[in-house]
Protein backbone atom coordinates (compact mmCIF):
# COMPACT_ATOMS: atom_id res chain seq x y z
CA UNK A 1 0.00 0.00 0.00
CA UNK A 2 1.79 3.09 -1.15
CA UNK A 3 0.58 6.60 -0.84
CA UNK A 4 1.53 10.21 -0.32
CA UNK A 5 4.50 10.84 1.93
CA UNK A 6 5.10 13.55 4.50
CA UNK A 7 6.91 16.52 3.05
CA UNK A 8 9.60 16.48 5.77
CA UNK A 9 13.01 15.52 4.40
CA UNK A 10 14.44 12.15 5.34
CA UNK A 11 16.76 12.01 8.32
CA UNK A 12 19.65 9.67 8.86
CA UNK A 13 18.31 8.25 12.14
CA UNK A 14 15.47 8.77 14.62
CA UNK A 15 17.91 10.62 16.90
CA UNK A 16 18.28 13.31 14.22
CA UNK A 17 14.62 14.34 14.65
CA UNK A 18 14.64 17.41 16.86
CA UNK A 19 11.14 18.90 16.59
CA UNK A 20 7.73 17.41 17.40
CA UNK A 21 5.88 16.05 14.38
CA UNK A 22 2.40 17.33 15.18
CA UNK A 23 0.51 15.80 12.23
CA UNK A 24 1.75 12.32 13.17
CA UNK A 25 1.03 12.89 16.87
CA UNK A 26 -2.52 14.09 16.24
CA UNK A 27 -3.35 11.37 13.72
CA UNK A 28 -1.97 8.61 15.95
CA UNK A 29 -3.90 10.01 18.92
CA UNK A 30 -7.20 10.28 17.02
CA UNK A 31 -6.83 6.72 15.69
CA UNK A 32 -6.43 5.46 19.26
CA UNK A 33 -9.38 7.59 20.46
CA UNK A 34 -11.60 5.84 17.92
CA UNK A 35 -10.08 2.53 19.03
CA UNK A 36 -11.15 3.29 22.62
CA UNK A 37 -14.63 4.32 21.51
CA UNK A 38 -15.32 1.15 19.56
CA UNK A 39 -13.77 -1.12 22.19
CA UNK A 40 -16.61 -0.40 24.64
CA UNK A 41 -19.38 0.27 22.10
CA UNK A 42 -20.72 -3.28 22.34
CA UNK A 43 -20.83 -3.20 26.14
CA UNK A 44 -22.92 -0.03 25.97
CA UNK A 45 -25.27 -1.63 23.44
CA UNK A 46 -25.92 -4.95 25.21
CA UNK A 47 -29.01 -3.81 27.19
CA UNK A 48 -30.66 -2.41 24.06
CA UNK A 49 -29.60 -5.42 21.98
CA UNK A 50 -31.01 -7.83 24.57
CA UNK A 51 -34.32 -5.97 24.54
CA UNK A 52 -34.43 -5.72 20.73
CA UNK A 53 -33.55 -9.37 20.10
CA UNK A 54 -35.54 -10.70 23.07
CA UNK A 55 -32.68 -12.64 24.67
CA UNK A 56 -30.99 -12.38 28.08
CA UNK A 57 -28.00 -10.05 28.28
CA UNK A 58 -25.81 -13.00 29.32
CA UNK A 59 -26.19 -14.43 25.79
CA UNK A 60 -23.87 -11.68 24.54
CA UNK A 61 -20.94 -12.98 26.59
CA UNK A 62 -19.38 -14.74 23.53
CA UNK A 63 -19.44 -11.50 21.53
CA UNK A 64 -17.84 -9.56 24.39
CA UNK A 65 -15.25 -12.27 24.99
CA UNK A 66 -14.38 -12.57 21.30
CA UNK A 67 -13.86 -8.80 21.13
CA UNK A 68 -11.23 -9.14 23.86
CA UNK A 69 -9.72 -12.17 22.13
CA UNK A 70 -9.48 -10.27 18.85
CA UNK A 71 -7.82 -7.33 20.59
CA UNK A 72 -5.30 -9.65 22.26
CA UNK A 73 -4.50 -11.33 18.93
CA UNK A 74 -3.99 -7.90 17.37
CA UNK A 75 -1.60 -6.94 20.17
CA UNK A 76 0.39 -10.14 19.70
CA UNK A 77 0.56 -9.97 15.88
CA UNK A 78 1.37 -6.27 15.53
CA UNK A 79 5.13 -6.63 15.97
CA UNK A 80 5.48 -9.00 13.03
CA UNK A 81 3.11 -6.94 10.92
CA UNK A 82 4.97 -3.66 11.50
CA UNK A 83 8.29 -5.36 10.80
CA UNK A 84 7.06 -6.56 7.42
CA UNK A 85 4.81 -3.71 6.29
CA UNK A 86 5.76 -0.69 8.43
CA UNK A 87 3.72 1.11 11.07
CA UNK A 88 1.99 3.36 8.52
CA UNK A 89 0.49 0.48 6.59
CA UNK A 90 -0.53 -1.41 9.73
CA UNK A 91 -2.33 1.65 11.14
CA UNK A 92 -4.13 2.25 7.84
CA UNK A 93 -5.27 -1.34 7.41
CA UNK A 94 -6.19 -1.76 11.09
CA UNK A 95 -8.35 1.39 11.05
CA UNK A 96 -9.98 0.17 7.83
CA UNK A 97 -10.67 -3.23 9.42
CA UNK A 98 -12.38 -1.84 12.50
CA UNK A 99 -14.23 0.72 10.38
CA UNK A 100 -15.79 -2.01 8.24
CA UNK A 101 -16.30 -4.29 11.23
CA UNK A 102 -18.00 -1.54 13.21
CA UNK A 103 -20.28 -0.68 10.30
CA UNK A 104 -21.27 -4.29 9.65
CA UNK A 105 -21.96 -4.77 13.37
CA UNK A 106 -24.82 -2.29 13.04
CA UNK A 107 -26.55 -4.77 10.69
CA UNK A 108 -25.76 -7.97 12.59
CA UNK A 109 -28.85 -10.15 12.87
CA UNK A 110 -27.75 -12.89 15.25
CA UNK A 111 -25.38 -13.49 18.12
CA UNK A 112 -23.26 -15.73 15.86
CA UNK A 113 -22.87 -12.95 13.27
CA UNK A 114 -22.21 -10.42 16.00
CA UNK A 115 -19.54 -12.58 17.62
CA UNK A 116 -17.71 -13.22 14.34
CA UNK A 117 -17.75 -9.53 13.45
CA UNK A 118 -16.47 -8.53 16.87
CA UNK A 119 -13.57 -10.99 16.63
CA UNK A 120 -12.47 -9.42 13.33
CA UNK A 121 -13.11 -5.90 14.59
CA UNK A 122 -11.18 -6.64 17.77
CA UNK A 123 -8.12 -7.68 15.76
CA UNK A 124 -8.09 -4.28 14.07
CA UNK A 125 -8.59 -2.53 17.38
CA UNK A 126 -5.70 -4.43 18.95
CA UNK A 127 -3.29 -3.68 16.10
CA UNK A 128 -3.90 0.08 16.06
CA UNK A 129 -2.58 1.17 19.45
CA UNK A 130 0.89 -0.46 19.45
CA UNK A 131 1.48 0.51 15.81
CA UNK A 132 0.36 4.10 16.44
CA UNK A 133 2.63 4.37 19.49
CA UNK A 134 5.60 2.96 17.58
CA UNK A 135 4.92 5.28 14.63
CA UNK A 136 4.59 8.39 16.79
CA UNK A 137 7.72 7.66 18.82
CA UNK A 138 9.78 6.82 15.71
CA UNK A 139 8.97 10.16 14.05
CA UNK A 140 9.41 12.43 17.06
CA UNK A 141 12.39 13.46 19.20
CA UNK A 142 13.80 10.55 21.20
CA UNK A 143 13.81 12.58 24.43
CA UNK A 144 10.00 12.75 24.32
CA UNK A 145 9.40 9.05 23.67
CA UNK A 146 7.77 8.29 27.01
CA UNK A 147 5.56 11.40 27.02
CA UNK A 148 4.50 10.69 23.42
CA UNK A 149 3.65 7.08 24.28
CA UNK A 150 1.52 8.31 27.19
CA UNK A 151 -0.21 10.91 25.01
CA UNK A 152 -1.11 8.46 22.25
CA UNK A 153 -2.18 5.69 24.64
CA UNK A 154 -4.38 8.15 26.54
CA UNK A 155 -6.61 8.13 23.47
CA UNK A 156 -8.03 4.77 24.65
CA UNK A 157 -9.32 6.42 27.85
CA UNK A 158 -10.66 9.46 26.05
CA UNK A 159 -12.45 7.35 23.46
CA UNK A 160 -14.03 5.21 26.17
CA UNK A 161 -15.09 8.34 28.07
CA UNK A 162 -16.67 9.85 24.93
CA UNK A 163 -18.55 6.62 24.28
CA UNK A 164 -19.68 6.45 27.89
CA UNK A 165 -20.93 10.05 27.95
CA UNK A 166 -22.65 10.15 24.55
CA UNK A 167 -23.23 6.48 23.70
CA UNK A 168 -26.29 6.04 25.92
CA UNK A 169 -27.88 9.18 24.48
CA UNK A 170 -27.24 8.02 20.90
CA UNK A 171 -28.68 4.57 21.63
CA UNK A 172 -31.68 6.02 23.46
CA UNK A 173 -32.49 8.37 20.58
CA UNK A 174 -31.60 6.37 17.46
CA UNK A 175 -31.30 2.76 18.62
CA UNK A 176 -28.30 0.52 19.25
CA UNK A 177 -27.05 0.38 15.61
CA UNK A 178 -26.42 4.14 15.72
CA UNK A 179 -23.54 3.87 18.18
CA UNK A 180 -21.67 1.64 15.70
CA UNK A 181 -22.58 3.75 12.68
CA UNK A 182 -21.24 6.86 14.41
CA UNK A 183 -17.97 5.07 15.21
CA UNK A 184 -17.63 3.74 11.67
CA UNK A 185 -18.35 7.15 10.15
CA UNK A 186 -15.72 8.83 12.32
CA UNK A 187 -13.14 6.17 11.43
CA UNK A 188 -13.97 6.42 7.73
CA UNK A 189 -13.50 10.19 7.94
CA UNK A 190 -10.06 9.68 9.50
CA UNK A 191 -8.78 7.30 6.82
CA UNK A 192 -8.09 9.92 4.10
CA UNK A 193 -6.14 12.03 6.60
CA UNK A 194 -4.06 8.99 7.57
CA UNK A 195 -3.42 8.25 3.89
CA UNK A 196 -2.21 11.76 3.11
CA UNK A 197 -0.36 12.82 6.25
CA UNK A 198 0.83 9.65 7.95
CA UNK A 199 4.27 8.91 6.50
CA UNK A 200 6.22 5.69 6.17
CA UNK A 201 8.58 5.91 9.14
CA UNK A 202 11.15 3.75 7.35
CA UNK A 203 11.45 6.26 4.49
CA UNK A 204 11.64 9.27 6.82
CA UNK A 205 14.35 7.76 9.02
CA UNK A 206 16.13 6.05 6.11
CA UNK A 207 15.86 2.72 7.87
CA UNK A 208 18.08 0.10 6.25
CA UNK A 209 16.96 -2.96 8.17
CA UNK A 210 17.05 -6.10 6.06
CA UNK A 211 13.82 -8.14 6.05
CA UNK A 212 15.45 -10.95 8.05
CA UNK A 213 16.75 -8.46 10.62
CA UNK A 214 13.34 -6.78 10.84
CA UNK A 215 11.67 -10.12 11.60
CA UNK A 216 14.36 -10.84 14.19
CA UNK A 217 13.81 -7.51 15.95
CA UNK A 218 10.02 -8.00 15.92
CA UNK A 219 10.19 -11.47 17.44
CA UNK A 220 8.83 -11.91 20.95
CA UNK A 221 12.14 -13.67 21.70
CA UNK A 222 13.79 -10.23 21.64
CA UNK A 223 11.79 -9.34 24.74
CA UNK A 224 13.63 -12.13 26.54
CA UNK A 225 17.17 -11.24 25.50
CA UNK A 226 19.45 -11.48 28.56
CA UNK A 227 19.68 -7.69 28.85
CA UNK A 228 15.92 -7.20 29.19
CA UNK A 229 14.50 -10.58 30.25
CA UNK A 230 13.99 -9.69 33.92
CA UNK A 231 12.53 -6.30 33.10
CA UNK A 232 10.09 -7.87 30.62
CA UNK A 233 8.80 -10.26 33.28
CA UNK A 234 8.46 -7.44 35.83
CA UNK A 235 6.64 -5.21 33.34
CA UNK A 236 4.25 -7.97 32.24
CA UNK A 237 3.42 -8.75 35.86
CA UNK A 238 2.80 -5.08 36.60
CA UNK A 239 0.50 -4.68 33.58
CA UNK A 240 -1.48 -7.83 34.45
CA UNK A 241 -2.07 -6.80 38.07
CA UNK A 242 -3.01 -3.17 37.38
CA UNK A 243 -5.42 -4.08 34.57
CA UNK A 244 -6.98 -6.81 36.72
CA UNK A 245 -7.81 -4.47 39.59
CA UNK A 246 -8.98 -1.63 37.37
CA UNK A 247 -11.40 -3.92 35.56
CA UNK A 248 -12.75 -5.25 38.85
CA UNK A 249 -13.95 -1.72 39.57
CA UNK A 250 -14.88 -0.69 36.04
CA UNK A 251 -17.12 -3.78 35.84
CA UNK A 252 -18.54 -3.92 39.37
CA UNK A 253 -18.23 -0.44 40.91
CA UNK A 254 -21.90 0.54 40.29
CA UNK A 255 -22.94 -2.68 42.03
CA UNK A 256 -20.52 -2.11 44.91
CA UNK A 257 -21.69 1.47 45.42
CA UNK A 258 -25.25 0.37 46.10
CA UNK A 259 -24.02 -0.98 49.46
CA UNK A 260 -22.99 2.59 50.30
CA UNK A 261 -26.55 3.78 49.77
CA UNK A 262 -26.32 4.81 46.11
CA UNK A 263 -29.52 4.31 44.14
CA UNK A 264 -29.38 2.31 40.92
CA UNK A 265 -29.73 5.61 39.06
CA UNK A 266 -26.77 7.22 40.84
CA UNK A 267 -24.48 4.18 41.01
CA UNK A 268 -23.17 4.62 37.41
CA UNK A 269 -21.60 7.88 38.59
CA UNK A 270 -18.89 5.68 40.06
CA UNK A 271 -17.82 4.63 36.57
CA UNK A 272 -17.80 8.28 35.51
CA UNK A 273 -15.59 9.10 38.51
CA UNK A 274 -13.16 6.36 37.46
CA UNK A 275 -13.12 7.78 33.93
CA UNK A 276 -12.44 11.35 35.02
CA UNK A 277 -9.68 10.15 37.33
CA UNK A 278 -8.22 8.21 34.43
CA UNK A 279 -7.88 11.31 32.27
CA UNK A 280 -6.25 13.21 35.13
CA UNK A 281 -3.88 10.26 35.65
CA UNK A 282 -2.80 10.43 32.02
CA UNK A 283 -2.06 14.14 32.44
CA UNK A 284 0.03 13.41 35.52
CA UNK A 285 2.02 10.85 33.53
CA UNK A 286 2.72 13.22 30.64
CA UNK A 287 3.97 15.96 32.94
CA UNK A 288 5.88 13.57 35.19
CA UNK A 289 7.62 11.86 32.27
CA UNK A 290 9.27 15.16 31.33
CA UNK A 291 11.12 15.32 34.66
CA UNK A 292 11.31 11.82 36.10
CA UNK A 293 11.82 8.25 34.97
CA UNK A 294 8.51 6.65 34.06
CA UNK A 295 8.99 3.82 36.54
CA UNK A 296 9.31 6.40 39.34
CA UNK A 297 6.14 8.17 38.21
CA UNK A 298 4.27 4.86 38.06
CA UNK A 299 5.49 3.91 41.51
CA UNK A 300 3.99 7.16 42.79
CA UNK A 301 0.65 6.75 41.01
CA UNK A 302 0.36 3.10 42.11
CA UNK A 303 0.96 4.18 45.71
CA UNK A 304 -1.78 6.80 45.24
CA UNK A 305 -4.17 4.05 44.12
CA UNK A 306 -3.44 2.07 47.30
CA UNK A 307 -4.05 5.11 49.51
CA UNK A 308 -7.40 5.86 47.88
CA UNK A 309 -8.45 2.20 48.00
CA UNK A 310 -7.78 2.08 51.74
CA UNK A 311 -9.66 5.34 52.23
CA UNK A 312 -12.67 4.05 50.31
CA UNK A 313 -12.83 0.97 52.55
CA UNK A 314 -13.29 3.07 55.68
CA UNK A 315 -15.44 5.93 54.41
CA UNK A 316 -19.03 6.29 55.43
CA UNK A 317 -21.98 7.07 53.18
CA UNK A 318 -20.79 10.50 52.01
CA UNK A 319 -21.56 10.08 48.30
CA UNK A 320 -19.60 13.07 47.02
CA UNK A 321 -16.51 12.05 49.00
CA UNK A 322 -16.78 8.45 47.80
CA UNK A 323 -16.91 9.55 44.19
CA UNK A 324 -13.88 11.77 44.73
CA UNK A 325 -11.99 8.88 46.31
CA UNK A 326 -12.84 6.47 43.49
CA UNK A 327 -11.71 9.14 41.06
CA UNK A 328 -8.35 8.92 42.85
CA UNK A 329 -8.43 5.14 42.44
CA UNK A 330 -9.03 5.63 38.71
CA UNK A 331 -6.15 8.11 38.55
CA UNK A 332 -3.68 5.70 40.10
CA UNK A 333 -4.75 2.55 38.26
CA UNK A 334 -5.29 4.09 34.82
CA UNK A 335 -1.91 5.78 35.06
CA UNK A 336 -0.42 2.31 35.35
CA UNK A 337 -2.47 1.01 32.43
CA UNK A 338 -1.28 3.83 30.19
CA UNK A 339 2.23 4.08 31.58
CA UNK A 340 3.09 0.44 30.87
CA UNK A 341 3.18 1.29 27.15
CA UNK A 342 5.58 4.17 27.81
CA UNK A 343 7.87 1.90 29.82
CA UNK A 344 7.82 -0.67 27.00
CA UNK A 345 8.73 2.00 24.45
CA UNK A 346 11.78 3.06 26.48
CA UNK A 347 12.76 -0.46 27.44
CA UNK A 348 13.33 -1.92 23.99
CA UNK A 349 15.03 -0.80 20.76
CA UNK A 350 12.84 1.18 18.37
CA UNK A 351 12.68 -1.78 15.99
CA UNK A 352 11.18 -3.87 18.80
CA UNK A 353 8.90 -1.15 20.21
CA UNK A 354 5.65 -2.34 18.59
CA UNK A 355 6.29 -5.91 19.76
CA UNK A 356 7.08 -4.73 23.28
CA UNK A 357 4.00 -2.52 23.52
CA UNK A 358 1.77 -5.17 21.95
CA UNK A 359 2.81 -8.06 24.19
CA UNK A 360 2.77 -5.97 27.37
CA UNK A 361 -0.70 -4.73 26.45
CA UNK A 362 -1.82 -8.30 25.81
CA UNK A 363 -0.77 -9.19 29.37
CA UNK A 364 -2.91 -6.30 30.53
CA UNK A 365 -5.78 -7.54 28.36
CA UNK A 366 -5.48 -10.92 30.08
CA UNK A 367 -5.82 -9.10 33.38
CA UNK A 368 -8.91 -7.30 32.09
CA UNK A 369 -10.51 -10.73 31.57
CA UNK A 370 -9.47 -12.14 34.95
CA UNK A 371 -10.38 -9.06 37.00
CA UNK A 372 -14.16 -9.04 36.44
CA UNK A 373 -14.29 -12.80 37.08
CA UNK A 374 -12.53 -12.38 40.43
CA UNK A 375 -14.74 -9.41 41.32
CA UNK A 376 -17.89 -11.34 40.49
CA UNK A 377 -16.70 -14.30 42.56
CA UNK A 378 -16.03 -12.08 45.60
CA UNK A 379 -19.47 -10.49 45.28
CA UNK A 380 -21.00 -13.94 44.88
CA UNK A 381 -19.38 -15.03 48.15
CA UNK A 382 -21.29 -12.25 49.88
CA UNK A 383 -18.24 -10.21 50.87
CA UNK A 384 -18.79 -6.62 51.92
CA UNK A 385 -17.63 -3.79 49.69
CA UNK A 386 -15.02 -2.79 52.27
CA UNK A 387 -13.56 -6.30 52.31
CA UNK A 388 -13.44 -6.46 48.50
CA UNK A 389 -11.68 -3.09 48.33
CA UNK A 390 -9.10 -4.15 50.91
CA UNK A 391 -8.51 -7.45 49.06
CA UNK A 392 -7.94 -5.40 45.88
CA UNK A 393 -5.13 -3.58 47.66
CA UNK A 394 -3.05 -6.78 47.71
CA UNK A 395 -2.46 -7.07 43.92
CA UNK A 396 -1.96 -3.30 43.69
CA UNK A 397 0.70 -3.51 46.38
CA UNK A 398 2.32 -6.37 44.45
CA UNK A 399 2.26 -4.17 41.31
CA UNK A 400 4.00 -1.42 43.31
CA UNK A 401 6.76 -3.85 44.30
CA UNK A 402 7.20 -4.94 40.67
CA UNK A 403 7.43 -1.41 39.25
CA UNK A 404 9.92 -0.36 41.95
CA UNK A 405 12.02 -3.44 41.17
CA UNK A 406 11.79 -2.62 37.46
CA UNK A 407 13.01 0.92 38.13
CA UNK A 408 15.99 -0.37 40.09
CA UNK A 409 17.00 -2.86 37.40
CA UNK A 410 16.66 -0.11 34.78
CA UNK A 411 19.17 2.10 36.60
CA UNK A 412 21.75 -0.66 36.24
CA UNK A 413 21.39 -1.18 32.51
CA UNK A 414 24.21 -0.08 30.27
CA UNK A 415 23.83 0.77 27.48
CA UNK A 416 20.15 1.61 27.27
CA UNK A 417 18.22 -0.91 25.14
CA UNK A 418 16.27 1.97 23.68
CA UNK A 419 19.50 3.33 22.28
CA UNK A 420 20.69 0.00 20.86
CA UNK A 421 21.78 0.43 17.26
CA UNK A 422 19.69 -1.28 14.63
CA UNK A 423 21.70 -3.64 12.41
CA UNK A 424 22.12 -2.43 8.85
CA UNK A 425 21.43 -4.57 5.87
CA UNK A 426 24.33 -6.73 4.87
Amino acid sequence: MSGPRMSSPPVSSPDAITRPNWPVLILAFVAVVLDGYDTIALGLSVPALADDWGVPASHFTPALSLTSLGVALGYIAVGRLTARFGCRHVVLVAVAVFTVGCLLTAWAGSILELSALRLITGFGLGAVMPAAVAQATALNPARYRQSIAVFVTMGISLGALIAGVFGSQVIGTFGWPAVFIVGAAASALLLPFLWVWLPDERAVTRSTIAPADAKHHASVARLFDPAVRTRTILLWGFAFLVFSVYYIFSSWLPTLLTSYGFSTGLAPLGSAALGVGSIIGAGVLMVGALRFRMTSVLAGTTAVAIVFLVLSAFLGADKALLLLVFGGVGLGLQAGMIGQAAVAVSLYPQATAATGVGWTSSMGRLGSVVGPIVGGALIGLGMSTSAIVLIACVPVAAALVLIVALGRTATRRSPSPAAEPVPAAS
